[in-house]
């Protein structure tokens, strides 16, 4: 996402005539978002509150929305006027909201690693000759020319892969050709910008769990039909305006100091995945077991975490995407239920609070359970990986029962066999996300021996071979 830092006028929403100069800024490594105000607003307590609040305004020619701002406080210049500082969780550029909930009906997004997943340029160098060094004729041509977008229809509208483009430099020097793809959704209906930023974090994620790194937002736009561009005579115009969205990313690195990812290093391409229809079918599907995969993903998206930390996540996600997508069950619920109601016809009443607490979810699978079937899921493409699967899944459980289940004589794990336990994990879930999303289990099962999965396979065996020990050699 682009920085921000400019001067304009501003005002709490619903009090146009308390206007403020001051210093809108935006980082996406720093700060996120922030306010310097000359001055305090008459329609907010100078004390503060927690209450947060809409704050509209003016940067140059651009309406500015900041969304859920709260203050940052007061500094009291002395002497002088006092400044105001707010922090915003959201930017909205280009529009003034006024509902609620600001809604659109389309959105564009450029992900960072979209280019190198998608794998289509439409830069060539057609002719060469004379280039080399000390000699002074040559001649070099490159070419920019547009590739042809590609659509599919989903539930709640369309989704679209199309191609952007821009030049710079001085033509007398240097000139710069750029060329990056971009997705944009188009719904059926205006959708609540909570509902569009959802439906975007299911490509980040769908982007993460192909390339097998961590994916984020470089920019990201709305539209709707009755929000159109302002001409200079005041006149509303026929295009719809561009209303640039900005939020502080969990994780982000400015784009000339990314390394790229290179195909054969991904599990999928998106060639291979099976292009925009696949995405479709992710958008459709995805959001039934969206709080596992945003678990899962998490890995990614933070900038730093415990190995701990990161092996109960991902087991988290593996346990919970299982009992969305597999549910599973020790016994018939009938029978579970006529169960639980004996024990609790057998128990004082003032227990019986803390009975059901105890064994209400006892009638769900276990985690090795689950981590087993997951395994034999996934079996075509992760079987060389994890070789054993109850094997693998005994040691895992008994590993995450170790780190939930903490006491005095609880056993700890190096972070080293911890990672890698959690990336036999990750390349499981991965595998059944995708399978489940509808992605062919031959394309899949191609990838069995691939670098995606199989770069740790020794380490992997290594790490299992150090849990094993430790658990038949009581302390």
């Amino acid at each position: 996402m682009r920085k921000i830092d400019e001067l304009g006028v501003f005002w709490v929403e619903g009090h146009v005539d308390d206007e403020l100069h001051g210093r809108l800024r935006f980082d996406p490594e720093d700060e996120g978002i922030t306010l310097s105000l000359i001055g305090t607003f008459d329609a907010v307590s100078p004390n503060g509150s927690d209450e947060l609040i809409r704050i509209l305004g003016w940067i140059g020619t651009d309406k500015v929305t900041l969304e859920r701002c709260y203050s940052a406080g007061i500094y009291h210049r002395s002497p002088g006027i006092p400044e105001s500082n707010y922090r915003a969780s959201e930017l909205l550029l280009g529009h003034h909201a006024s509902e609620p909930s600001p809604e659109f009906q389309s959105v564009f997004v450029s992900l960072s690693d979209l280019e190198n997943w998608i794998g289509r340029s439409g830069i060539t160098r057609e002719s060469q000759s004379g280039v080399e060094r000390n000699q002074r004729d040559f001649e070099l041509t490159y070419s920019l020319k547009s590739l042809d977008s590609e659509s599919c229809s989903f539930s709640l509208g369309e989704i679209e892969l199309r191609f952007a483009w821009s030049t710079e430099g001085d033509p007398l020097s240097s000139v710069t050709l750029k060329h990056w793809p971009v997705l944009k959704v188009t719904y059926n209906e205006k959708r609540s910008l909570e509902e569009i930023r959802a439906d975007v974090g299911l490509l980040e994620s769908l982007v993460t769990l192909c390339t097998g790194n961590p994916t984020s937002i470089d920019s990201l736009s709305l539209r709707r039909p009755d929000i159109r561009v302002t001409m200079i005579s005041g006149a509303e115009g026929t295009e719809e305006q561009k209303v640039e969205f900005f939020a502080q990313p969990l994780r982000y690195s400015d784009p000339a100091e990314r390394k790229p990812t290179h195909q054969h290093r991904m599990l999928f391409t998106y060639d291979e995945i099976g292009g925009i229809a696949a995405i479709a079918k992710w958008l459709d599907t995805a959001p039934r077991f969206r709080r596992a995969l945003n678990s899962f993903v998490s890995v990614w998206r933070a900038k730093q975490m415990f190995a701990e930390n990161r092996f109960l996540n991902v087991t988290f996600a593996a346990e919970a995407f299982h009992r969305i997508t597999q549910g599973g069950s020790y016994m018939d619920d009938e029978e579970f239920e006529r169960l639980l109601q004996s024990y609790i016809d057998s128990t004082p009443e003032e227990h019986h609070d803390w009975l059901l607490g105890r064994i209400s979810y006892g009638n769900d699978l276990p985690l090795v359970k689950r981590l087993r079937q997951l395994a034999g899921r996934s079996a075509p493409v992760t079987r060389s990986l994890i070789k054993n699967k109850g094997q693998w899944a005994h040691f895992l459980a008994r590993v995450r029962n170790e780190l939930t289940h903490v006491g005095e004589r609880s056993r700890s794990f190096g972070g080293t066999e911890l990672f890698f336990l959690t990336e036999s994990v990750i390349s499981v879930v991965r595998v059944c996300m995708l399978l489940e999303c509808g992605v062919d289990a031959e394309r899949l099962k191609s990838k069995a021996d691939s670098y995606a999965l199989t770069w740790y396979k020794p380490r992997l065996e290594g790490a299992l071979e150090v849990v094993r020990h430790d658990f038949t050699n009581p302390k």
